[in-house]
């Protein structure tokens, strides 16, 4: 698929290590039996509290990872053209040389790791992240100066890991400056789970997204646990029931306190999504038993994506990031749309 659009991404990087955890093993190599849900590895944790134990991981796959390499790949699929800011390593790290040629890699420091266990209900993500201490806004500078004409040319600004890039705010700050006013270009935010940041760092993104407002479209784009985790700052609670008006209600009003123009969130089987001019709701595509859960969030976000690029209505592009991300949970790869 060939097209003439273009992308910024920013400004993560990772190596992902994917396993599985043994159940009971039955002989050397696969023969084993995994642990198949998530609870099943909790209560075994749990079970050994004041002891220990031993769990082991079966390793599956060695690959590129980071919401940003991985968003960038997966447009880059559909024929998109990236400039990809992150950390890549220095010099870039051979993982990173499976990257799209439709993708212009500029490496800002050394990748991150993280250690995926794969659940048939979701996944672990275990992260070693202080190497993206280095990116700041003195680090890009240079780079973004060198590649600005690329960059403030894109039709879309996706700014993503939020929480693992600890001077984000700043660096949205930054990046914020060298913006002009565009409501034709869309300013797209990742927030990657921030359960572990603090309610007034989470409260500040929030006041930063009003100021992207300004100058861009801007897209916030979560999955239903970092929903959560925002809405409960702002003391909304999503109904159990879990209905489709509930969903969209929750959409309308994360949209309406963050001065966000478009909220999106998902799960493993619905999403829903919300602008000033209507709301729209997606279900189904659930994998009951998937090939990989890693990244799954990061092919929704590009599948979305892509689809607003192409002028899609709001139920379409919702439509589209659903079909995506489920083939890549059932399958691995990338939908032939």
């Amino acid at each position: 698929m060939e097209n003439n659009f273009s992308v910024f991404v920013g400004f993560d990087g990772f190596i992902d290590h994917i396993s599985v955890a043994v159940d009971r093993r039955f002989g050397p190599g696969n023969r084993f039996q995994k642990i198949e849900k998530i609870q099943q590895f909790a209560e075994r944790i749990t079970n050994a509290s004041g002891k220990s134990t031993n769990i082991e991981l079966f390793p599956v796959e060695r690959r590129i990872g980071g919401n940003g390499p991985i968003l960038a790949q997966t447009l880059a699929f559909y024929g998109v053209d990236i400039t990809l800011l992150g950390a890549l390593g220095r010099p870039i790290d051979p993982i990173f040389h499976d990257l799209s040629p439709k993708i212009h890699p500029i490496s800002i420091g050394q990748p991150g790791i993280t250690h995926a266990i794969e659940f048939e209900d979701g996944k672990l993500l275990l992260g070693i992240t202080h190497a993206l201490d280095g990116i700041t806004p003195q680090n890009i500078a240079e780079p973004i100066q060198k590649n600005a004409k690329n960059i403030f040319a894109c039709d879309i600004f996706c700014l993503t890991n939020w929480t693992m890039i600890i001077h984000m705010n700043e660096i949205l700050d930054f990046f914020w400056e060298k913006l002009e006013i565009n409501r034709q270009k869309i300013a797209f935010f990742d927030l990657a789970d921030p359960e572990k940041r603090s309610p007034e760092d989470i409260l500040s993104l929030v006041q930063r997204l009003g100021r992207y407002a300004q100058k861009c479209f801007t897209i916030l784009g979560l999955n239903l646990k970092e929903a959560e985790q925002i809405a409960k700052l702002m003391q909304f609670r999503l109904p159990r029931n879990g209905s489709t008006e509930a969903l969209r209600e929750f959409c309308a009003f994360i949209r309406d306190r963050t001065s966000a123009d478009e909220v999106l969130i998902h799960d493993a089987a619905r999403c829903a999504a919300a602008n000033n001019a209507k709301t729209a709701f997606v279900e189904g595509f659930f994998v009951e038993h998937p090939k990989t859960n890693t990244g799954a969030g990061d092919h929704f976000n590009a599948g979305y994506l892509l689809a607003k690029l192409q002028k899609k209505s709001l139920q379409d592009c919702l439509l589209q990031a659903h079909k995506i991300s489920g083939h890549f949970v059932a399958t691995g790869n990338c939908l032939n749309l």
